[in-house]
């Protein structure tokens, strides 16, 4: 190549460097600008991302939202809770009230009417000395303090206690189920603060009972009769098994009872002995109280009852009749027996208004509440005019066994607070009310034992068959106390 050719091609390369210059800065300043665009765009992007970004599905712009409503319905709650706090401390003031209406209405419980029997002799001589001395003081007497006293008169034969009274020995004592006891297991336990052995015979199959006292062995009169095996704790002669009720015999009412229908006979389905730990008096008076059922157990054999209707009670009363919430009779048999009847128009369901007797089906049960050391040893019976082939399925006495303690379970949450406050010194009898009436019998009859005139009155009011209507009546005359109506039933039997 010549110098001019170089030169000329020099000369170009010369030229052209400063357009390359130019045009590589405009490149440079377009990528920037794109570049700086990316950014921007990525920023965008972040921020959009920020916004939609999910937390368990939801975005953190929707759990802003809830966030905010959620404290809109907690304040909306604050105002709520304050109002149903004013409305609380109203229902307060209006339970207060009845509180003071309640007591005034069990006082007049217990203050029979001028027109219905007197009572007692030596009630009246006290009502007189409370009014003598009301009158010979120089101070006026407190209307409040002299209801109190008499208060107190008419339910000084209520007060419950945890000593067994010793005139319950004085009976035929059904102890043990007889197929229980077999000739290769002994029946061992207390009762009445006595340790017992029960013994059979295997060739003769007869039944033996001893006393492990601390002087030796000694024997117990025995007898079996309805499938229970019968001892004698009383101090004197046991009188003839077989001797009228009366005469101290062994009563007849531990069969099942009569059939309501002839080809529907009863048939015992459950024989079950359990220790239950609580005070037998107290146990009896649970059992007595139909009017807990169905507060207590709402879980088991009183799901779904009704409570009973107070206007539906006086409404059959002005028609010359009784409501009966329950189809269940009810009765107390001395000295610590209840026996019932349910009523059933299907299986596990009670008829409302009935009688047991106008039912289809029903359930018996014999409840014997005999007094040991650990508290009860309670012989529970069960009946049933139905569902015979439950006789033939394996394992059914597991059964019954899980619903009798699912029902004592229930009771025990009660009756042993009522124990506990006896031990504390209070009284479970302080404010008796009308559904107590079965109850209140019982009480006031092993509280007269020890007195015979009392004592008589008070079985001559025991022997009566209670329907859950005459049981659960808020009739005052009903609900009154029974030493008028024990004197009423003394006086017309002095008639007869």
């Amino acid at each position: 190549m010549s110098m001019r050719g170089a030169r000329v091609l020099g000369g170009r390369s010369t030229a052209a460097g400063p357009r390359r210059a130019a045009v590589a800065v405009r490149a440079e300043a377009e990528g920037a600008r794109r570049r700086g665009g990316s950014v921007s765009g990525k920023a965008t992007k972040a921020t959009t991302s920020a916004k939609t970004a999910s937390v368990g599905g939801r975005s953190i712009e929707e759990l802003r939202r809830e966030m905010a409503q959620l404290q809109e319905q907690i304040h909306h709650a604050h105002l709520e809770a304050h109002v149903q706090g004013q409305r609380v401390e109203e229902a307060l003031d209006d339970l207060r009230g009845l509180g003071e209406r309640s007591r005034e209405l069990e006082a007049s419980l217990f203050d029979p009417a001028p027109s219905t029997s007197a009572a007692s002799a030596t009630e009246q001589e006290q009502e007189q000395a409370v009014q003598r001395a009301a009158s010979t003081s120089s101070v006026a007497p407190d209307p409040a303090e002299a209801q109190q006293q008499r208060l107190s008169l008419k339910t000084k034969d209520l007060k419950s206690d945890l000593t067994c009274p010793t005139e319950l020995k004085e009976f035929w004592h059904p102890v043990e189920f007889s197929k229980t006891l077999t000739s290769d297991k002994p029946s061992t336990f207390d009762v009445f603060s006595m340790d017992l052995v029960l013994t059979r015979c295997a060739e003769t199959g007869a039944v033996r009972c001893v006393h492990l006292a601390k002087e030796g062995e000694k024997e117990i009169p025995t007898s079996e009769k309805d499938g229970f095996v019968w001892v004698w704790l009383g101090a004197g002669p046991a009188p003839a098994p077989d001797a009228d009720v009366a005469q101290g015999g062994i009563p007849g009412f531990t069969t099942p009872p009569n059939a309501f229908h002839e080809d529907k006979p009863f048939t015992i389905h459950a024989e079950l002995l359990i220790d239950v730990e609580v005070e037998h008096g107290l146990l009896l008076e649970n059992l007595l109280d139909l009017a807990h059922a169905p507060f207590t157990h709402t879980a088991t054999f009183a799901k779904g009852w009704s409570i009973p209707d107070l206007v539906k009670f006086n409404t059959s009363k002005l028609l010359g009749g009784n409501w009966e919430p329950y189809p269940i009779d009810m009765s107390f048999e001395p000295p610590y027996m209840v026996l019932s009847t349910i009523g059933l128009m299907q299986p596990g369901k009670l008829e409302e208004g009935a009688r047991a007797a106008a039912c289809q089906n029903h359930l018996h049960q014999l409840h014997v509440c005999l007094p040991s050391s650990k508290g009860t040893r309670l012989l529970y019976r069960m009946s049933l005019d139905f569902m015979n082939f439950m006789l033939y399925v394996p394992f059914a006495k597991k059964v019954w066994e899980t619903m009798a303690g699912q029902v004592l379970g229930e009771d025990l949450r009660l009756v042993q607070g009522q124990e506990d406050r006896l031990k504390r010194g209070g009284d479970t009898w302080a404010n008796p009310v009308p559904y107590d009436k079965l109850a209140v019998r019982y009480r006031k009859w092993r509280n007269a034992l020890g007195d015979k005139e009392k004592r008589k009155a008070a079985e001559a009011a025991l022997r009566t068959t209670m329907s859950a209507g005459d049981m659960l009546s808020p009739d005052l005359d009903e609900a009154r106390d029974t030493t008028t109506t024990t004197s009423a039933n003394s006086a017309n039997a002095s008639n007869q």
